[in-house]
């Protein structure tokens, strides 16, 4: 007879073979929790179905379907979990030992709780450590607070929920124009529902560095434009939520200017950098970047050793 799993681990999967074997396995290595992993394949060009058939382990299934993008990769993935709680997983992350017993321990500590939090760190693709992002208790105000700032204490990274509770909130935003956001859209939406959530210590996942990393793609910082335009949709249905949309439109237009920089048009950046000023005006590092933009683009282009990319996945 097959047990019922105490955690579903739902992993959206797109055209990621190089890194799967290392996130699986990262799965398989947790003890003490009846787990089931459910690769989520969003319309691949390279199936990962040889990779998990090789395991010969029931516990990890396959789903495939032709390409939505991640929110619909991760709806279909809940669709299909059989676990009362659920975690993600990116398919070039890596799941830290120990992690699913802590946060399960937690949770069944507390019945009335709809998830757990906990710590994360960042690593490059040898595995040389970046850094640790340490979490703290907030209240939901905090979390939505710090989440406009590109601080938020939840990650995709660091949560594991109750099903009931993301069923609640309608899942994740299918919309492809989201793509690679539509998990800060869930956060904020989490926030605003008063969702009950603890803090636990321990750092329970690694996000992984490499060169295709897709926070780093002209795809993932066109996205920030839809998303800042939800995030207004959202403000109409949740008062609450309008005094952060400076906050969150600053952010976003700092982020595309960074890229823009990074990426040698400075032209697109200074108009970036602009309208983040118009949002927060007086902030300095964004009158530095400002400037900088302009006088890039003012000044006849020249030859410069690129920039290494920005590690920072914080979206």
């Amino acid at each position: 007879m097959t047990l019922r799993p105490d955690v579903s681990v739902i992993l959206p999967f797109h055209n990621g073979s190089a890194w799967l074997p290392r996130a699986i396995e990262s799965v398989r290595s947790q003890e003490g929790v009846c787990w089931e992993l459910l690769v989520v394949d969003d319309g691949s060009e390279e199936t990962p179905l040889p990779i998990i058939g090789a395991l010969q382990d029931r516990r990890v299934r396959c789903l495939r379907f032709p390409h939505a993008g991640k929110g619909a990769a991760l709806n279909r993935g809940l669709r299909h979990a059989a676990a009362p709680a659920v975690c993600f997983l990116d398919q070039d992350d890596v799941m830290l030992p120990g992690r699913l017993s802590l946060q399960m321990e937690a949770l069944e500590r507390e019945p009335d709780l709809d998830g757990v939090y906990s710590d994360y760190e960042r690593r490059r693709q040898d595995g040389r450590p970046i850094d640790r992002f340490i979490s703290r208790q907030v209240t939901a105000e905090e979390a939505l607070h710090l989440t406009s700032l590109g601080r938020s204490p939840v990650t995709m990274q660091n949560l594991l929920l109750r099903k009931r509770c993301i069923e609640a909130l309608g899942g994740f935003t299918p919309a492809p124009g989201l793509n690679g956001l539509d998990d800060v859209e869930f956060f904020v939406r989490l926030f605003l529902s008063r969702a009950r959530l603890r803090y636990v210590p321990g750092t329970v996942q690694a996000w992984i560095l490499h060169e295709r990393n897709f926070s780093r793609s002209a795809a993932f910082h066109e996205a920030r434009l839809h998303w800042l335009r939800r995030l207004r949709d959202l403000a109409a249905r949740h008062p609450e939520l309008q005094r952060e949309i400076e906050n969150f439109e600053f952010h976003a237009r700092t982020m595309r200017g960074i890229f823009f920089l990074e990426r040698r048009r400075p032209r697109e950046a200074f108009w970036e950098f602009l309208r983040a000023a118009r949002a927060r005006p007086l902030r300095l590092n964004n009158t530095y970047l400002l400037l900088k933009a302009l006088a890039e683009a003012l000044l006849p282009s020249r030859p410069r050793a690129s920039s290494p990319p920005t590690a920072n996945p914080v979206p």
